[in-house]
């Protein structure tokens, strides 16, 4: 197994290293910039003010972008400076789960926290990430959600598919997640054009539900529960206008 080292006395980006680290389940040894490089470690992450410091040949040092730090560490670590096929395998929901697969290895997960957040993340992997192809899987379930996901990524060349996700629910800590895995894993079909993205009663009554809940007190409207359903607008904004509306 690959040893990974934190290198660093710098709190700031000790802890956003760490938190990235440690939400992709990496192990790591932390040290200060001036100790000695156990013969275990493979590989130093650490600032590009403090790599001067630090006498080792394999150095990944990181400006102001941490996850894209922490991904050329783990590209490092694996020895995969480019990946034949990236698969992003999505989960829909109002908060989707998320899997990246390199070549047929799970490399990272997450959740997004909206549909249309999906992209900012997509292009992120784009951005972070060397591959000759990539490949997005989208669940064919919560249709709405689906579609608003589908719609979002339409600017990005790359291919979408949705997956026909019977089966790929399992009871575990987070179900989404372990979705989204298998989705990527599966073969879909085609996703072409732009898809209707209307609100059902049941996700409308789900919202104003939620909106009470948030509030406390105020239920919105069906119509603002339509809007925040379909992505037109977020709940705190939602809950604010009903507000309005009532003390006028």
């Amino acid at each position: 197994m690959k040893i990974l080292a934190v290198a660093t006395d710098n709190f700031e980006f000790y802890y956003e290293i760490v938190r990235e680290l440690k939400q992709r389940d990496i192990a790591f040894v932390s040290l200060s910039p001036t100790d000695p490089i156990p013969p275990t470690v493979d590989l130093v992450i650490t600032t590009e003010q403090e790599s001067e410091a630090i006498d080792f040949d394999n150095i990944i040092s990181v400006e102001d972008d941490i996850r894209r730090g922490v991904r050329r560490a783990l590209s490092t670590l694996k020895g995969k400076s480019t990946y034949q096929k990236i698969v992003v395998g999505i989960d829909p929901g109002s908060k989707p789960g998320i899997a990246l697969v390199g070549d047929g290895k799970i490399l990272e997960t997450m959740h997004a926290d909206s549909p249309e957040e999906v992209k900012n993340i997509v292009e992120g992997f784009i951005e972070d990430y060397s591959f000759h192809r990539m490949t997005v899987r989208i669940g064919h379930g919560d249709k709405t959600n689906r579609n608003r996901t589908i719609n979002s990524l339409k600017g990005l060349a790359i291919r979408i598919e949705i997956v026909n996700e019977e089966d790929t629910t399992k009871l575990t800590e987070k179900p989404d997640i372990e979705a989204a895995k298998k989705i990527a894993l599966s073969v879909g079909e085609l996703a072409e054009g732009t898809y209707d993205v209307e609100a059902t009663e049941g996700e409308m009554r789900e919202i104003q539900r939620r909106s009470r809940i948030r509030s406390g007190e105020i239920t919105i409207s069906k119509k603002l529960a339509k809007k925040v359903v379909e992505g037109d607008i977020e709940m705190e904004k939602a809950i604010e206008e009903q507000k309005e509306e009532e003390e006028d």
